[in-house]
């Protein structure tokens, strides 16, 4: 498989030992120590790009400094086989805080804070595997710096291995429900200690529980998530005409199912804000999932005196007019034709 294990979790400094240096929001909250492991990097460069005789007689002199910067830069990061689990994840995943306070479950919505519960209450569960791949990882990081190293074709392989286990792990558990009362009440433990060194909106006590819903969605993405590698970016970073594209290209090729480019569309949606993105979103995908995440999104927005909307939940959502709103509508009704065929025989959101 070419899975793009480019797409990294923006990093920082948040609470490492649970978050394993993701950042909610995508900043990073120690530059200082970001500009020296830039240094680092640098230095490690110019042992691996000399060359001939010299790189020869000089190997075994500077063994020693490449392998001190190889384990300085391995060590900013954690836990680096929930990394490699989370990347599966990563075109979809959400870091705006102001998703944290939201009361009601968000459909097909999967924060960066919510890995911090699931991984923790997954691997438990998968008995050695993922201390199978830690090892590796580690024997693997005196060879070249991390994200070298998960992007090897053997930590690719390992990546699906983890996959294909964590949906195992997540078919039985809902088949169980006192099974998936624990599991949840894991989840929600280990979160709740991220999310303790978050700024939350309304505090830690505002954060929602995650449940059966939540259990539904990851397992949805995980099952879906190979389709994404296709689409070559993280829906939240997209610009609203760029996720428009992408999602009407997509379906339009079929390089991507329908239920796949349903989550992705989402994740967009939430970043965004835009009830008028969802009613093109809406046109171009005409899934329950879509369906119930822009009538949410509707639902939750204020009109404003001058006809402007504001997704009032979020906080201060990106403004849009009405002639946005026809703009947007116009561009998902050209490929309504085109998509209706490839629609008739989608379904939900997949992998329920």
């Amino acid at each position: 498989m070419d899975m793009d294990l480019g797409m990294d979790l923006k990093g920082g400094n948040l609470n490492a030992g649970d978050l394993d240096g993701m950042e909610v929001n995508g900043s990073n909250t120690n530059g200082a120590s970001v500009g020296r492991y830039a240094v680092f990097r640098r230095i490690l460069s110019c042992f691996e790009q000399s060359s001939g005789s010299s790189r020869t007689a000089e190997r075994s002199a500077s063994q020693p400094m490449r392998a001190l910067l190889l384990g300085l830069l391995s060590s900013r990061r954690r836990a680096h086989t929930r990394r490699l689990w989370a990347r599966w994840l990563e075109p979809v995943m959400l870091r705006d805080p102001a998703l944290l306070s939201i009361a009601d479950p968000l459909p097909g919505c999967i924060r960066v804070i919510d890995t911090a519960g699931w991984w923790p209450a997954l691997s438990r569960r998968m008995d050695d595997l993922p201390v199978t791949v830690e090892t590796r990882l580690e024997n693997r990081l005196g060879d070249g710096v991390l994200d070298r190293v998960l992007a090897s074709p053997e930590m690719v392989d390992w990546a699906e291995s983890l996959r294909e286990r964590s949906l195992a792990v997540l078919d039985a558990l809902r088949t169980d429900p006192g099974a998936l009362a624990l599991f949840l009440e894991e989840a929600n433990t280990h979160r709740m200690r991220a999310a303790s060194t978050l700024a939350i909106p309304g505090g830690v006590a505002a954060l929602r529980p995650l449940d059966g819903t939540d259990v539904d969605t990851l397992a949805s993405a995980l099952r879906l998530s190979d389709g994404w590698r296709a689409l070559g970016g993280r829906a939240p970073d997209m610009e609203i005409d760029e996720l428009l594209a992408c999602v009407r290209g997509a379906i339009t090729d079929g390089s991507v199912p329908p239920e796949a480019m349903a989550l992705f569309a989402v994740a967009g949606l939430y970043t965004h804000r835009d009830p008028l993105l969802g009613a093109a979103l809406r046109a171009l995908l005409p899934l329950p999932l879509v369906d119930a995440a822009a009538a949410w999104l509707t639902a939750h927005t204020e009109e404003t005196a001058d006809g402007v909307t504001d997704a009032s939940p979020f906080g201060s959502g990106p403004a849009r007019g009405f002639d946005r709103g026809l703009h947007l509508f116009e561009a998902a009704r050209r490929s309504e034709n085109a998509l209706s065929g490839v629609m008739g025989t989608a379904g939900g959101m997949g992998g329920r």
